[in-house]
């Protein structure tokens, strides 16, 4: 196996939860699967499981904590339930490109419009301003159907546009 091909196995070791479980209860059949020779399951078996979940935990912690910083309304309004609402997203998504926490909360953002209807109008309203601060659009326009500072029920709507280097938002 290539030292590529090792660092990709060892990154999904670290950030995919379900395929790292999987490797700890049966290492020879999933090294196999993923084109480890015995050699090479051996010496990723000799990582202790408790070391292996540390380094993993501490990387979510550290992704957690540069989305939140990057979704404060989102955060605030979710509160205890973002770290197990951005666990469960984790587990089925890996950022690619290179502004991995940027892509990541624009990620969560939409992901979280799936699921609860409280919190839609939050991600939306923070999906749409990172996608304009952050991703390079130049217009934004989104409907909302909560106030985004007391989030009380109340139609309205948010808009973003880029000129230059300055951008002008509006909330009505």
């Amino acid at each position: 196996m290539s030292l590529l091909e090792q660092q990709n196995l060892l990154a999904r070791l670290y950030t995919d939860e379900q395929f790292r479980r999987a490797f700890l209860n049966e290492p020879l059949k999933i090294g196999a699967e993923n084109n480890l020779n015995e050699a090479e399951i051996v010496e990723l078996t000799k990582v202790m499981p408790d070391e292996l979940n540390f380094f993993s935990e501490s990387l979510f912690v550290k992704r957690l904590r540069e989305v939140e910083k990057l979704l404060p309304l989102t955060h605030k309004v979710l509160a205890r339930s973002f770290q197990t609402n951005f666990r469960e997203f984790t587990n089925n998504y890996n950022p690619q490109s290179v502004k991995k926490h940027l892509e990541d909360a624009i990620e969560f953002c939409k992901y979280l419009q799936t699921k609860q209807i409280e919190t839609k109008d939050a991600a939306k309203f923070e999906q749409a301003k990172l996608e304009v601060f952050g991703d390079g659009k130049l217009f934004k326009f989104i409907l909302l159907n909560y106030n985004t500072e007391t989030f009380e029920p109340k139609k309205g709507f948010a808009m973003w546009i880029k000129i230059g280097k300055r951008i002008k938002h509006f909330t009505f």
